[in-house]
């Protein structure tokens, strides 16, 4: 059976199911995902606020520690529950709204790292940054298999030219959702 990692990013994931207006059940996304492989690990990357990102305009401290708190407990399930591997970016301002960034940054290295390291004979990746275009096409030259997951219209057609296998998870949504 093929070894399997997957690597999430996580506000990309979180955007795209709330425009489907589905609440994602990790445990089932990845029993899902992993149905005909070995799965090894799963990586979560993803932007966390910072003091230097709370707006006392919009928020009282009290909403931010609030916020921050429900972000790590919901990382700390992911972690505890499902084992999955987290890593985290602070948040940055960017022309006046808080983003994330450099996220890719994160997911490239630890994809072509554990690739070249034979750690996985596949990986999935969901995600829609075209930044990590160059990083599939190395995996890919390197024999191994890309499949990318994500909901319909989320993904450019170059990732998909890539792939080895898409999965719409739009036409799966009762196979991910919470029960």
């Amino acid at each position: 059976m093929e070894r399997l990692m997957i690597f999430i990013d996580g506000e990309n994931l979180f955007k795209c199911a709330k425009d489907e207006n589905i609440k994602i059940g990790f445990q089932r996304l990845m029993r899902f995902l992993s149905k005909d492989f070995n799965l090894i690990r799963v990586y979560y990357y993803t932007g966390i606020p910072t003091k230097s990102t709370w707006n006392k305009n919009r928020e009282t401290k009290r909403e931010f520690e609030a916020r921050l708190n429900k972000q790590i407990n919901f990382l700390d399930k992911l972690a505890l529950d499902y084992n999955f591997h987290i890593v985290t970016r602070p948040l940055v301002f960017d022309k006046g709204q808080i983003k994330e960034k450099g996220i890719d940054v994160n997911i490239a290295p630890d994809i072509i790292w554990h690739g070249l390291s034979n750690n996985h004979d596949a990986f999935v990746l969901i995600s829609r940054d075209r930044d990590l275009i160059e990083c599939l096409e190395r995996m890919k030259d390197n024999g191994k298999k890309v499949i990318i997951a994500n909901f319909e219209g989320k993904i450019s057609r170059e990732i998909r030219k890539i792939a080895d296998k898409y999965i719409n998870l739009s036409e799966k949504k009762d196979e991910i959702s919470l029960e």
